[in-house]
């Protein structure tokens, strides 16, 4: 009997060294998991900002068939007033969307061109950008939709004409956080 009293006080719990390994592990896993997940979250708002700017772009075409349907052939101009009442910022998107973006235009180039931007509001380095350019007496002819990071030259999703080259001699935001001009 006294041996079988003995081997139930035998303690059925981990070691120290069973805890130090298994501590050991997921120290390992977590310096891992981190780094990955950090990269999913920028990979993530990349999407957005690009789905964004196909969104936008797809509303500034479908605008312009619109408009040529009755004889005026322009594309959709970012008028004056309040950013947060400027029906730019949610005329193509819905409104739960455009709220995690902050909406801002401005103008370059004696007012022929004007640059419709948004920036994400957990990272305002991405920024999505519409430029239009007016050739004069009311006319909006051409147009780009791009998105972009910072230290990373933008993506065209969308363009009539207005090309790389004639946005930066426009001054329009080229790189996300890193040069969006003051509305």
């Amino acid at each position: 009997m006294l041996n079988y009293l003995n081997k139930k006080n035998i303690s059925g719990g981990f070691t120290l060294i069973e805890l130090i390994i298994v501590i050991a592990i997921i120290g390992i896993l977590a310096t891992i998991a981190v780094p990955a997940f950090n990269n999913a979250t920028r990979t993530s708002k990349v999407a957005s900002a690009r789905a964004l700017a196909a969104t936008i772009n797809t509303g500034v075409v479908q605008s312009y068939i619109e408009s040529t349907m009755t004889g005026t052939g322009v594309y959709p101009a970012t008028p004056d007033g309040n950013n947060d009442s400027n029906p730019v910022k949610s005329q193509f998107v819905d409104a739960d969307i455009a709220a995690n973006w902050t909406f801002s235009y401005a103008d370059q180039g004696a007012g022929t061109h004007r640059h419709s931007i948004w920036t994400l509001n957990s990272d305002d380095g991405i920024i999505v950008v519409y430029s239009l350019n007016s050739e004069g007496a009311g006319t909006l002819k051409n147009y780009n939709v791009y998105f972009s990071t910072p230290n990373v030259a933008y993506t065209s999703v969308g363009s009539n004409v207005l090309d790389q080259t004639g946005l930066n001699t426009a001054d329009a935001p080229a790189s996300g956080g890193n040069n969006v001009p003051a509305p």
